[in-house]
């Protein structure tokens, strides 16, 4: 059977139907080139750009031309993954969130939330990250109706039920925290018809309602948007903007993640475990406010019930980020950097394990025994550059974002409820957990689509 669908998507010039029935849907979002979208569930990406799609909008499976895709933003996984304590960066520039096992001198041995173990060639391997730490919970809730104050008695508050904050109209709640200079709150948000959600972060609880110096997140029709507020001026400045609005949302849930560094000044905004946006606050001193609240901002109570679930208040911590921007030193030897900045030249002789926990024997340009350290030592290592790293010319058509910040460039996919079979220039074929894969983006769709504006 063939045919067109009634929907306004200008780049998608052919849509024919697969004779094909798939599992039910896990309301991904398709992002196209343009503003359209459409929700369903991704079933396969093929080596000549066909995207197969299972949606309520047909009984049988949809395929659609690539080029006019440019993201896949899959379903949020139920509970928060373990972040893992290394990055392994390969040759290609791709990243993979994993645990050290060990290494000999011809491949290191990870283990991976999102395809358990792998052994990398060590011609594959760029660079490791080490010390990458779970973040400290500062609060991992709700978890009953006395943890949340009921703000003014004049509104309607939040009700408590299931670990659920609920409300059906204007509600005010409010968490008093001992918030890290860097910090991170997320939470899910569902809602039945038009939410209208203010979050304050770094909230001082100025009394009266008066100006303060702290962050505003807000979610409505208009989208997300990230604001500063500043007492001295009394006024509110958009530091993050998004145009992610509630009906982009097929399933009426979203998880929504700030990340706050006060000591820089920066802000991230994270949208279904994808990286969305950044922003500069543009007043010097940052607030030193310790509070969140949350308010429905529904005066009418016409916007229909909403839901916030799974908040969590962590720190946060940029080492990565800053080990990535590490220099590297000579090209042709392998250098390693400790926790107290030294580094040396040489080559890594092997990982292996000890009562004390990983330890990396490392073989100095400078002194004759080899160095002995142990992983909570290292910060970063870098393998020296072959003369051809692999995959380092080749750009990949499609890219699957993992959550914990990695990225993987794959040829071709296929998807079931639970699983992603993947094909990958350098590690080859891969069983990957569905729920550790954020997002799918089309590498050379926006590039086209860059070109055209």
């Amino acid at each position: 059977m063939t045919g067109n669908l009634n929907f306004n998507v200008r780049p998608l010039l052919d849509i024919i139907f697969a004779v094909y029935l798939g599992a039910p849907l896990l309301a991904d979002e398709i992002h196209f080139i343009g503003d359209d979208s459409l929700s369903g569930s991704i079933l396969s990406i093929s080596e000549q750009g066909i995207l197969e799609l299972q949606s309520q909008m047909s009984p049988t499976p949809i395929r659609l031309k690539s080029s006019a895709v440019e993201k896949v933003i899959f379903s949020p996984p139920k509970a928060n993954l373990e972040r893992a304590s290394a990055m392994v960066e390969l040759t290609n520039g791709d990243l993979l969130p994993a645990t050290l096992m060990q290494m000999d001198e011809q491949a290191l041995t990870v283990m991976t939330e999102v395809a358990g173990e792998i052994v990398i060639p060590r011609k594959m391997l760029k660079s490791l990250q080490l010390g990458i730490r779970n973040s400290k919970v500062f609060y991992d809730g709700p978890l009953n109706s006395d943890e949340w104050s009921k703000g003014s008695e004049a509104i309607l508050n939040w009700e408590f039920n299931d670990q659920k904050l609920i409300s059906n109209g204007q509600a005010h709640a409010v968490r008093k925290l001992k918030l890290p200079l860097n910090f991170s709150v997320s939470f899910r948000l569902s809602w039945q018809g038009n939410p209208n959600l203010a979050v304050y972060l770094a909230d001082p609880l100025t009394p009266g309602g008066k100006s303060a110096d702290r962050y505003l997140l807000q979610f409505g029709a208009g989208g997300l948007e990230v604001k500063r507020e500043a007492s001295a001026t009394n006024q509110f400045t958009t530091v993050i903007l998004s145009d992610r609005t509630p009906d982009l949302f097929p399933d009426k849930s979203v998880d929504i993640q700030v990340k706050v560094d006060r000591k820089n000044s920066r802000l991230q905004l994270w949208i279904n475990g994808e990286l969305d946006a950044t922003g500069v606050d543009p007043i010097a001193a940052p607030p030193v406010g310790n509070s969140i609240s949350f308010l429905n901002l529904d005066g009418n109570g016409n916007g229909g019930e909403i839901e916030l679930m799974d908040i969590r208040v962590t720190d946060y911590d940029d080492t990565q980020k800053r080990q990535l921007a590490e220099k590297r030193g000579k090209l042709g030897t392998d250098s390693l950097i400790s926790r107290d900045d030294d580094r040396w030249g040489g080559r890594l002789l092997e990982i292996r394990k000890s009562a004390e926990g990983l330890v990396f024997s490392f073989s100095s340009d400078f002194q004759q025994q080899p160095l002995e350290l142990l992983e909570s030592d290292v910060s970063t290592l870098f393998f020296a550059a072959q003369s051809e790293d692999l995959g380092e010319k080749q750009s990949h058509p499609f890219v699957l974002r993992l959550h914990g910040e990695g990225r993987l460039q794959v040829t071709s996919c296929s998807f079931t409820q639970t699983e992603v079979l993947a094909k990958h220039p350098l590690l080859g074929e891969l069983v990957l957990t569905r729920s550790g894969i954020a997002a799918l983006e089309c590498q050379e769709r926006q590039a086209v689509g860059e070109s055209e504006k």
